[in-house]
């Protein structure tokens, strides 16, 4: 994708001959309202919007007072380009702001923000640019902080500067993306500070956050929630109401004792919940608590003994399972593979089960666990597997042959899953020829 020209460039290219201005008196387009033009401008992104200044006398340098102009730039645009269009930009309001920053353009970033706040911009989006910049990071502008009518805001790799005097939140502010952020003043009282002055906040994703030592996440509102940490001692929970789905990846639990169950604990209303297990073992025994809302559980996991109990404790503590995604990071082989798993099954587990999904399935521990399934959850529809290992031993024959507790479970392999795919592509393609017939 091309970048977008300077401003002066542009109109240069673009300003209409003399015969053109004449043409125009019969242009439909002058005729048109204005609040219609100011619709249809509104509606292009920045390069268009520009370059309809060559089409009439109407759309001259219109896109400059529209009562909104979204600034959402492609990869690439030189920073200069974001300079003039803000400095020729005249009207009230910028809804959204888009750009993919880099080495070059990260100096420009806070006379961007300057211009933002002034404008009462209502989602900020400012992220790296293809790979990983050196630190250090550059110092975001605390101008960030007089965005108050924020409802969206993304920034990656940044130093979060402190709080200007007077600042009480972003009271409308709904969702809140960092990633790869650093807070250096009292970094765990900023963090929570935003978290708290945003009583509208639905989406959290915190990505490797830094120095955010026993922040506490309470929030009435949220609905979503992701964290990736490298440890979970750096983070508290408070209140969380109405979250729904938590995603939660920290590949390095402390031993906490009872302590994990209640980290698990936070999380117990939630409907989807994504957990990458840690590499280290933990002990959780039988989970103090009942996942009565889960519908979906995503695993990443090894299978390991230890987490292999904690898969079969949530598994047990979660009765209204209808979907369950397991991504296999490792695996240990024993003796006693299939006793061992028989031995974690209690009744009424995965009494509502209907689609499973094992990814990364290259030992016969995992082959066990699906024959187990298959074996036990009576309503499964689907068991899909994007590999399995070579062996003299057919493992599809294991899965086939094996007793099934549902009439209805269908086995799908990653082969079978891509015939469906583009067996359902050319029924769609099918379709639209005898549309055109």
């Amino acid at each position: 994708m091309r970048s977008i020209q300077s401003i002066a460039a542009v109109q240069a290219v673009m300003e209409p001959s003399p015969p053109a201005v004449a043409a125009e008196a019969a242009d439909l387009l002058s005729s048109l309202p204005g609040h219609l033009l100011d619709g249809i401008l509104g509606r292009l992104d920045i390069r268009d919007a520009v370059r309809t200044s060559a089409l009439s006398r109407a759309w001259r340098h219109r896109w400059e007072s529209l009562p909104e102009l979204a600034l959402s730039f492609p990869d690439g645009t030189p920073p200069a380009a974001v300079d003039r269009v803000l400095l020729r930009y005249t009207g009230p309001g910028v809804p959204r702001f888009s750009f993919a920053v880099d080495p070059a353009s990260a100096s420009h970033v806070g006379h961007w923000l300057v211009a933002l706040s002034r404008r009462r911009v209502e989602s900020i989006s400012i992220y790296k640019r293809r790979e990983r910049p050196p630190r250090p990071w550059p110092t975001l502008h605390s101008y960030i902080f007089s965005c108050v009518h924020l409802v969206s805001l993304n920034l990656e790799f940044f130093i979060i500067p402190s709080f200007p005097v007077g600042f009480a939140g972003f009271p409308v502010l709904e969702e809140l993306y960092l990633g790869n952020v650093e807070f250096t003043y009292n970094g765990e009282r900023q963090l929570q500070d935003i978290i708290r002055g945003s009583p509208l906040l639905r989406v959290l994703y915190l990505a490797d956050v830094d120095n955010p030592a026993y922040c506490v996440i309470e929030a009435p509102n949220l609905h979503s929630l992701t964290l990736i940490s490298d440890y979970d001692e750096e983070w508290r929970f408070g209140e969380l109401p109405c979250l729904q789905h938590a995603s939660i990846f920290v590949p390095e639990l402390e031993d906490h004792g009872n302590d994990f169950g209640k980290f698990l604990a936070r999380f117990a209303q939630v409907q989807k919940l994504a957990f990458h297990s840690p590499a280290n073992e933990v002990k959780i025994g039988t989970t103090p608590f009942t996942f009565y809302n889960l519908k979906s559980l995503e695993l990443s996991t090894h299978f390991f003994d230890m987490h292999i109990l904690l898969m079969f404790s949530l598994l047990r503590s979660s009765p209204n399972l209808e979907k369950l995604k397991i991504e296999v990071r490792d695996w240990e082989v024993e003796d006693t593979e299939w006793e061992f798993l028989s031995a974690q099954w209690t009744d009424g587990m995965c009494a509502n089960l209907q689609v499973v999904q094992i990814i990364s399935c290259e030992q016969w521990l995992p082959i066990y666990f699906m024959k187990l399934i298959l074996s036990k959850a009576s309503c499964l529809r689907m068991l899909s597997v994007d590999e399995c290992p070579t062996s003299e031993d057919d493992p599809l024959n294991e899965l086939l042959i094996c007793k099934k507790a549902s009439p209805q479970a269908q086995i799908l392999f990653e082969v079978q899953l891509e015939e469906i795919r583009f067996d359902r592509m050319k029924m769609k393609c099918a379709d639209s020829s005898k549309k055109r017939a």
